[in-house]
């Protein structure tokens, strides 16, 4: 299939291309020219001091703004570059004008240098932060190289010859032994066993294979030795398509967008148009004749106006937002992300671990007649106790919980795909599968041919006592959830590795409609693609390796922490909860968020206004320094004050 491009085609602000390193030392430097202009007024130094003050900070601090500015201009884009470098330098040049003239041009401050530097050293803060946001949007995996096999025994007539994954060829036979990884794709040619194949398929049961069954590579070999032909090699197998999607992930999912440069595309012409207003003003009451005494007017409202606040009114609220939501044990990594969750089209769940625990849980005891509970989950729990799978795990988890404590076993054997038998005492006990204990001869309960879930068959000495079914529970919120987003207008889908009957039991349970079953991480991914080439916002909620590409390649990535996890900086919103309604709090949060944005914006461009529009109401009294800069950190305050709201949202 044709790639879906995985970046806006539109290019994104050249501010955004900068190392955040860049930013970094141009804002420590420009907070020392700060602190060094505010001695020197403060002290009433020299003006032509302070202009090479604010000179060195225009020359060697706004230069990587200046030049993200032309270039963002040639490209027909308003961003926050080319905001910062026209009002910066409207105030810098009003300042330069005064201190270099004998008469001063119109305004009520002498010089605005301290609110320009102050403005820059701001402006550097915000850039450096959206660039390294930018920066941690490329995918980052925590020990990759454990997921891949080193190596594998390769059958040389009758000896075995250990050989790097990678020199296996199609053809070759090789030897797996029990615990042991697979080193390539295939097809068991000898033997029996059970894998693990939970990496791949997402499947937290060990699957049974006998001669004939596909395998995959990184898949764990769970029981016996088996012989497999190699069908894909390594490079080619379903778990390098992971990883190769990841290693080719720098690119994000979507162009990086910032709040900071939106709100400067539409600011700087209300900002042109006041100041022009302003100036056009003054020539019409005083005439043209002092045109460039009242080109002052022109610049200082140029440069006041823009608010020192612009650059927090989405900064502080994220913050907030992300303490808020953190609080609530929810990882918000990718604020921008929010906007796509909520306005998706089709929201992907995967089942294992995502819908529901990813653990198997005993969800019934059925005894045979004339059979005590107690005495079947004491038999079953003495075969399973020395026994590691999820099967026995949650045997063992349901009879401590029941206080049930089990009887010493002398031997027991695990007989891959069936069960396992054990002695215990003078009793000899069967448990596994249905199938199984018939064959031995044992007759069960017709019961269980209706049974939806797992079943483990339990038999004492040849007689059968009962069965206890198993399943993986739905997380708490799941129906809730499903059911919220079906009534905001989303497709919700289900996507899973694991088998059709499996997969269709948790989508009914949950309200789901649509399924896919049996995908690959290859095959999900492809699913996703398919519907954002139509046009569509997808969101992928996920929890495991198995997700990765699909979580790449959607709109938005929504994780349930796991000890599956293996993604850490690159994925939008990861929730270290056991419930799904923080899937619906995201949409309480973005909606909150947006109208507090919103408020510090007019707050900021109002009260920055309402400020210049004062100093010069009070004229021709004069106004020092102090209350330009004043004023605007007032107005810093007030917008971090009204960003506060954001760390209680219900």
């Amino acid at each position: 299939m044709t790639e879906l491009p995985l970046v806006s085609s539109r290019p994104a602000p050249a501010a955004l291309s900068v190392p955040s390193k860049a930013f970094t030392y141009r804002f420590f430097l420009s907070a020392c020219f700060l602190v060094l202009m505010l001695f020197s007024l403060t002290f009433r130094h020299s003006g032509v001091g302070i202009f090479i003050l604010g000179l060195m900070n225009f020359i060697f601090c706004a230069d990587v703004f200046a030049r993200a500015a032309g270039k963002d201009l040639l490209s027909g884009r308003l961003s926050l570059a080319v905001l910062v470098t026209v009002c910066a330098g409207a105030g810098f040049l009003y300042s330069a004008l005064n201190t270099f003239l004998t008469v001063k041009l119109f305004g009520p401050v002498p010089d605005l240098y301290l609110y320009t530097v102050m403005l820059i050293t701001f402006a550097l803060w915000a850039a450096r932060r959206l660039a390294r946001e930018k920066e941690k949007a490329r995918v980052f995996v925590k020990k990759l190289d454990d997921f891949l096999p080193k190596s594998g025994r390769l059958c040389v007539g009758r000896q075995f010859r250990k050989v790097f994954a990678n020199e296996l060829k199609k053809g070759d036979l090789i030897f797996v032994k029990t615990g042991e990884r697979l080193p390539a794709d295939g097809i068991i040619k000898q033997g029996k066993t059970s894998i693990d194949e939970q990496l791949i398929t997402g499947n937290m049961l060990p699957t049974s294979k006998t001669a004939g069954s596909r395998v995959y590579a990184g898949t764990l070999n769970k029981s016996d030795a088996v012989y497999i032909e190699v069908t894909e090699v390594l490079a080619s197998s379903a778990l390098m398509s992971v990883v190769d999607a990841i290693k080719k992930g720098e690119i994000h999912r979507s162009g990086f967008k910032s709040a900071l440069d939106g709100f400067a595309a539409w600011l700087l012409p209300v900002l042109l148009l006041a100041a022009g207003g302003a100036y056009a003003y003054m020539l019409y009451k005083h005439g043209t004749a002092q045109w460039f005494h009242y080109l002052g007017m022109f610049l200082f409202v140029l440069a006041l106006c823009c608010p020192a606040a612009l650059v927090f009114t989405a900064v502080f609220p994220s913050f907030f937002a992300r303490s808020g939501a953190r609080a609530r044990k929810i990882k918000i990594q990718n604020m921008y992300a929010l906007d796509e969750i909520v306005h998706a089209d089709t929201v992907f769940f995967d089942k294992t671990g995502t819908l529901t625990y990813g653990e198997l849980r005993v969800s019934g005891v059925y005894p045979a007649p004339k059979v005590q509970e107690k005495l079947l989950l004491e038999t079953v729990a003495s075969a399973e106790q020395l026994v590691d799978g999820p099967f026995a795990d949650a045997v063992n988890r349901c009879a401590k919980e029941r206080k049930i404590k089990p009887k010493r076993v002398l031997c027991f054997d695990v007989l891959p795909g069936l069960g396992v038998q054990a002695t215990c005492g003078g009793d000899k006990i069967l448990a596994g599968r249905t199938q199984w204990l018939e064959e031995q001869g044992i007759k069960t309960s017709a019961k269980i041919a209706t049974a939806a879930e797992a079943v483990i068959c339990v038999a004492k000495n040849g007689k059968f006592l009962g069965y206890l079914t198993l399943s993986d529970e739905l997380r708490p919120g799941a129906k809730e959830t499903v059911a919220f987003l079906k009534s905001k207008g989303k497709d919700v889908i289900l996507v899973s590795g694991d088998n059709e009957a499996s997969v269709a039991a948790v989508a009914r349970e949950a309200g789901i409609e649509k399924m896919n079953f049996n995908v690959l991480p290859k095959t999900k991914a492809e699913i996703v693609a398919n519907l954002r080439a139509l046009g569509k916002r997808v969101v992928m909620v996920g929890d495991g390796f198995n997700d990765i590409i699909a979580l790449l390649r959607a709109d938005g990535g929504i994780v349930f922490a796991s000890g599956r996890n293996v993604y850490n900086n690159w994925v939008d919103v990861i929730v270290k909860r056991r419930d799904l309604y923080p899937v619906s709090y995201l949409f309480t949060i973005n909606k909150k968020l947006r109208r507090v944005v919103g408020l510090n914006v007019f707050l900021a461009v109002l009260l920055n206004g309402a400020l210049a529009a004062w100093l010069v109401w009070r004229m021709p009294e004069a106004a020092g320094w102090h209350l330009a800069v004043g004023g605007s950190l007032a107005v810093v305050l007030l917008v971090f004050l009204n960003s506060m709201r954001m760390l209680n949202v219900k």
